[in-house]
């Protein structure tokens, strides 16, 4: 695109403002249990977030106008928050298919589309963990912390697959690279649905636990 060096800087602050996004969106339930101000918030709290990144990029004087469609992307992911309806494994199920949507319009287009595609996985994969760790450590019991335990190391993961797509860059280039991600994402795609039939196995339900709201 022949951005000069300053001029990525904005964009690198929004994939990181797509995490906090993202995880301003999925904190809602730890601030009220009335479901009625949670709806609510759950479409104001991430234009929130939104807002401080522009107010922050208007302070540094960066050029706003490029990121204000940025909003309609930030719709899909509060559409997809409801669609989850609290549900960690219909959630990392829902927010993982997005992400390999992202990732492959990203990787299959070109321009604005692209750099957008690809800042967006940020949105989608900002609550993920903590889908997964519910999702692993229910049903353990007396074996919970030892299960805790390894999801903690399992966090090293982010290093072998940031090296892994790097070796693959190596030889598709960077764009193309993103096949890593699209991989990783289908997954945890596969792992929230076969977790949450082994789960309900168990006799374990989410949708029940939710069922109870106000």
């Amino acid at each position: 695109l022949g951005f000069e060096i300053s001029d990525v800087a904005p964009y690198i602050s929004l994939y990181w403002a797509s995490m906090m996004i993202g995880r301003w969106t999925g904190a809602i339930e730890a601030f009220t249990d009335k479901i009625s101000l949670q709806k609510v918030l759950r479409f104001v709290a991430p234009y929130l977030a939104f807002g401080i990144f522009l107010g922050v990029n208007a302070i540094a004087k960066h050029d706003l106008a490029p990121f204000y469609v940025y909003g309609l992307i930030i719709l899909v992911l509060i559409i997809a928050d409801a669609a989850s309806k609290g549900n960690p494994a219909r959630m990392l199920l829902i927010f993982s298919s997005i992400g390999i949507l992202a990732l492959l319009i990203g990787m299959f287009t070109h321009g604005m589309v692209s750099v957008y595609a690809i800042t967006s996985v940020g949105l989608f994969c900002s609550t993920l963990w903590p889908c997964i760790f519910t999702l692993a450590v229910s049903g353990l019991g007396k074996n919970t912390s030892q299960g805790s335990s390894y999801l903690i190391m399992m966090i090293m993961g982010g290093g072998i697959v940031s090296w892994l797509q790097g070796k693959v860059s190596e030889y598709t280039g960077l764009q193309y690279s993103y096949v890593v991600g699209v991989i990783c994402f289908a997954y945890l795609a596969y792992y929230a649905i076969v977790v949450s039939g082994i789960l309900k196995k168990q006799g374990i339900s989410f949708d029940k636990k939710l069922s109870g709201g106000h």
